[in-house]
């Protein structure tokens, strides 16, 4: 008699909703789960496999779960009853402590038992697990202490940090992201016709330009890439979160060329559908209470369909828990023309994340405009990210009545010579750390004004736009904030939270 991985001594499971608990054992086997003063039992099928589900439990630490079954009992000590994130995405989302701009006086600080992080291994295929060790690793759960942090993902964490001592009560992440990964690696085959069939096409057309299946296979796996069973002994990787100059970045994606890294096979773990059967249905039903996503980078290929995409994904992700999951996500951070992933369609791809905010319920948008970089697709500093991200589920999910959201226009009007943008979400007035707006272009009936032809102002709740000498009542104004692929925001509100990119046209 076996249990998922995910239920393991010092687990933390979703208080307040039905629990489900699976495993395998031998056919007709009566498996009995204790936890909490309740006891849920299941027959083992013909399939090998049992599930049963215990019922809402309460918050609590240090509780004791056995399960048992005619082969024998297993005992999980130091189980947890709390909150419980799925922290999904690609590398920005991935990318672990041990980088983090904070991460070394973040060790001194950072023990707490009430936060604990569950990394499901990077298995692209069967056959990788096989052929690499994850067990070292990752598939357990650990708590922070600064032994693991380094293992954290960063935004997790931080996420965690903050909403654990406002909760009070256990708070375990659960860690499902690759790096590189596009939107269409975390669907099924089914949903990606349905919302972005292109990427179909373009997997297919991409095996038939391979000339050499079973050699781009073995050099894969031989090549070291697709072994992500040790993250931290990746020289390509280490390079390319630690890389703090255009040519370690130059450097990094010079040996991933070298190594084929740009082949996409049945075996890749970019392939369409594949991270979503390898990494995603591991996890799948375990209770949860929400997801944090951090995703987009590498859609770059077709960000006109990333809304779609993303509405989608998350459609089947609720389906497949059967309850409507919130999603929190994340908007890319600024980037200029990084190598090998410049940021060239970004504000495309941010317009996306907005309109699936804006349009699809309970899903909420993260603001990141003051922690990208000119080069670096990695921003070092996830600290700001996992902040914002607790206090939209403070706001959001578990109902507190604080300002939790970006400030964003809810009305623009023409006063004289000036152009007044008012926001909402910016209670107590807008923050301005410095001596002028930045991020800020105006145009008038479709031509750039220079800077020096008009001035900006923040105002109490208002961004004042004013255009001296020029006669604008009859005159289309534009004004386009942060709307280029890399900007400094550095507008916010009383929650330290900065103004989210928008157009504005009066």
């Amino acid at each position: 008699m076996r249990v998922s991985d995910l239920f393991a001594n010092h687990m933390v499971l979703q208080r307040e909703i039905p629990v489900p608990v699976w495993g395998t054992g031998k056919p007709g086997e009566l498996v009995t789960v204790t936890l909490q003063g309740q006891e849920a039992s299941a027959q083992v099928g013909p399939d090998g496999n049992w599930s049963t589900t215990l019922q809402p439990l309460t918050a609590s630490a240090a509780e004791t779960m056995v399960i048992r079954g005619e082969s024998g009992e297993l005992i999980l000590e130091d189980v947890a009853v709390g909150e419980v994130w799925i922290a999904a995405g690609q590398s920005n989302m991935e990318f672990h402590m041990r980088y983090d701009k904070d991460y070394s006086s973040e060790i001194s600080v950072c023990a707490n038992e009430n936060i604990r992080f569950f990394d499901v291994p990077m298995i692209s295929t069967e056959k990788g697990g096989r052929l690499f060790d994850y067990k070292k690793n990752f598939g357990f759960w650990r708590k922070a202490d600064p032994e693991d942090l380094e293992w954290f993902s960063a935004v997790g964490y931080y996420f965690a940090k903050n909403l654990q001592p406002a909760l009070d009560v256990p708070v375990g992440i659960i860690g499902v992201n690759c790096g590189g990964s596009r939107c269409a690696c975390w669907m099924d085959e089914e949903t990606i016709r349905e919302c972005g069939p292109v990427w179909m096409e373009d997997y297919q057309n991409g095996l038939q330009s391979i000339p050499d299946l079973e050699k781009a296979e073995a050099d894969y796996y031989n090549g070291g890439l697709g072994d992500h069973s040790q993250p931290f002994a990746n020289p390509v990787s280490d390079r390319l979160m630690y890389g703090v100059s255009i040519e370690e970045i130059e450097a990094a994606f010079g040996s991933m060329a070298q190594l084929g890294g740009m082949v996409i096979g049945p075996w890749h773990e970019w392939r369409p559908a594949g991270l979503y059967h390898t990494m995603l249905e591991k996890v799948i039903p375990y209770a949860v209470r929400g997801v944090l996503w951090y995703q987009g980078e590498s859609d770059e290929d077709h960000p006109e369909i990333y809304a779609d995409m993303l509405d989608g994904m998350i459609k089947l992700w609720r389906r497949r828990w059967g309850y409507r999951l919130p999603f929190i996500i994340t908007q890319l951070a600024p980037l200029g023309e990084a190598i090998g992933a410049g940021g060239r369609v970004y504000p495309i791809l941010r317009k996306q994340q907005q309109y699936v905010a804006d349009h699809t319920q309970d899903v909420f948008l993260t603001a990141t405009g003051d922690v990208g970089h000119s080069y670096d697709i990695h921003p070092k500093e996830k600290q700001p990210v996992g902040r914002r991200m607790a206090l939209l589920a403070r706001g959001h999910v578990y109902g507190e009545k604080l300002l939790c959201d970006a400030p964003v226009p809810d009305s623009v009007n023409r006063d004289n010579d000036r152009i007044v943008v008012h926001f909402e979400n910016a209670e107590g007035g807008l923050v301005l750390k410095g001596e002028a707006v930045e991020a800020v272009e105006v145009f008038l009936d479709g031509n750039k004004l220079a800077a020096s032809d008009y001035t900006l102002e923040a105002e109490k709740s208002s961004l004042l736009v004013k255009i001296p000498g020029r006669q604008i009542a009859d005159h289309a104004v534009e004004i386009r904030f942060a709307e280029t692929p890399y900007f400094t925001v550095n507008l916010f509100n009383q929650s330290d939270i900065p103004v989210i990119p928008f157009t504005a046209k009066v």
